[in-house]
């Protein structure tokens, strides 16, 4: 009999990242509590249904909604093909559409300026902190990849970092600029080597970023020390280390980058998620609709002169009388 840990198994087959995994499973879990029946083979499309609207009345977001109700059905197909259920009840369920919400966390390039300059880099913890910021801002990269890179993933000579493992287990080279490279050798030489004597014995350091006490450092820890820094710069309580990414994003489109370079360089799988994270305002929208539509860059003789002196308004028929 195909069990939960046949399908655990399963996923990690996939080479799934773990966190994914770990979701995956509390979700199916959820929905076998919720409906109160441990037997897989009775669930309909009703309960798959019935659970949605109680996610839905549990002030669930739509986005996690659709991800918990998508486990469930993902898992439905695989027990149909592995003939542990005769019908499988979630083939009949419509897709549910994810919306598409603008970026939290937004900021201004005065905001993003102002970040960046916050932490006093006459301390080693500042230093680390500056060259941490300069980094994303130039290289867009995630939280978690920040925190997993080595010493020997940075090609200095190159000016590129190397990103082993990011998101769907992917690996990309992104290009580094030449300010975060010059913040990232003045850490490398006064700070860190600071950080690394205070590490316990036996451990290797070969993270890039330490924390003050030598240990490793974690997207949990690097989240404290933005807001730390944008609460002293009075910036917006939503800024997260992913608006210094999409503040690189954005930038970059705004200084005429294609919309395929940046996907690239995000990583991401989909061009669509780059449209949503690349928010670019209206104001720039404006400005490139001008330079660059066709109806814009005609010459005022392209366009006919138009005269309305003979035009007339058309008379309206009378309704004709019927006979009584």
């Amino acid at each position: 009999m195909v069990t939960f840990e046949d399908y655990e198994r399963h996923l990690h087959a996939r080479h799934l990242v773990p966190q994914t995994v770990r979701h995956t499973m509390r979700n199916l879990r959820a929905f076998m509590q919720w409906r109160g029946d441990d037997d897989w083979r009775g669930v309909t499309l009703d309960d798959l249904t019935g659970w949605h609207d109680a996610l839905s009345r549990d002030g669930t977001s739509a986005n996690t909604r659709c991800r918990k109700v998508w486990d469930v059905k993902r898992f439905m197909k695989w027990l149909h093909q592995h003939r542990a259920i005769l019908v499988n009840p979630a083939a009949n369920l419509q897709p549910l559409h994810k919306s598409k919400p603008l970026p939290r966390g937004v900021l201004t390039p005065s905001q993003i300026n102002t970040l960046i300059l916050a932490p006093s880099t006459a301390t080693p913890e500042g230093l680390r902190d500056r060259a941490i910021f300069e980094l994303l801002y130039s290289s867009g990269l995630r939280a978690g990849e920040l925190c997993k890179l080595t010493l020997y993933d940075l090609d200095a000579p190159k000016r590129i970092v190397c990103i082993k493992q990011g998101k769907g287990r992917k690996d990309r080279l992104v290009p580094v600029g030449h300010v975060a490279l010059e913040w990232l050798a003045l850490y490398i030489k006064d700070a860190r080597p600071q950080f690394a004597a205070k590490a316990r014995p036996g451990f290797a350091a070969t993270r890039l970023f330490l924390t003050a006490h030598g240990a490793e450092l974690t997207p949990q820890r690097l989240l404290v020390i933005v807001r730390r820094h944008a609460r002293q710069a009075q910036l917006p309580a939503s800024t997260t280390p992913h608006s210094l990414r999409h503040a690189c994003a954005t930038g970059m489109l705004r200084g005429g980058a294609s919309i395929r370079h940046v996907q690239e360089m995000l990583g991401h799988t989909s061009i669509l998620t780059t449209q949503i994270y690349t928010h670019v305002v209206k104001d720039d929208l404006k400005r490139i609709h001008k330079q660059t539509a066709p109806s814009e860059r005609r010459t005022k003789t392209d366009a006919p002169a138009f005269t309305f002196t003979n035009w007339r308004p058309r008379k309206q028929k009378r309704p004709r009388k019927t006979r009584g």
